[in-house]
């Protein structure tokens, strides 16, 4: 199965191309949100290196969120319209899963949390996602101190809290693993079923600033 995966929820975007547990070519850039100029372009470029063309892919695969209203819209829209234009089947992953699923250390807890502003994070309770108190989530983990990882931009955001409770060993890991990374979702797609375009929504954990006030 090919499968080409886009990400484009925070600062960074990334897009894949995998076939059959085997990235093909991967793209990151980490430079700011301009993901709308970037994104088609890109697509276009690792398309040309895999010597593939776009009616190749099988199955299409987008990260849902949460992070940026915007960029989480951006590769959305774009893998809804291909995969509809295609009559391709799609899935969408959420963004903690994603980073979840980019390291595994034995006996090692690894969490996932993504800056939501406010010294809020995105984290993951009970299979759901909510939003926490960067506080409260440096507490609640407390207990698996110098034995846990952290990965996501909240650890760029809040390093001095979660070091400080969680020990230094929990923001040690190299900056790639704060990012979810459209490699890791190509492969996780290729064990999802895919669906309609129609089936795949962004994930908006909390109301744009404007619905807000």
């Amino acid at each position: 199965m090919k499968i080409l995966a886009a990400e484009s929820s925070g600062l960074s975007l990334s897009v894949a191309v995998s076939e059959n547990g085997r990235i093909i070519c991967e793209y990151f850039f980490n430079a700011g949100m301009i993901h709308s100029e970037t994104l088609l372009p890109v697509i276009k470029n690792i398309l040309k290196q895999a010597r593939w063309k776009l009616e190749d892919i099988d199955q299409f695969a987008v990260s849902s969120g949460p992070g940026s209203f915007t960029g989480i819209r951006v590769a959305m829209t774009t893998v809804k319209t291909l995969a509809q234009s295609l009559n391709k089947p799609a899935v969408s992953v959420d963004c903690l899963s994603i980073l979840e699923e980019s390291i595994k250390l034995p006996k090692i807890k690894i969490v996932a949390a993504i800056d939501a502003l406010r010294n809020e994070v995105f984290v993951k309770q009970n299979k759901e996602i909510i939003i926490m108190p960067v506080v409260k989530f440096a507490e609640k983990n407390k207990k698996y101190k110098n034995n846990i990882i952290v990965i996501g931009s909240a650890v760029n955001a809040y390093k001095t809290v979660l070091s400080k409770n969680l020990g230094n060993f929990a923001v040690s890991m190299p900056e790639k693993f704060n990012f979810p990374q459209a490699s890791v979702l190509a492969l996780m797609a290729e064990k999802i079923k895919g669906k309609s375009f129609k089936e795949i929504e962004p994930l908006y954990v909390r109301k744009s600033w404007a619905e807000e006030k």
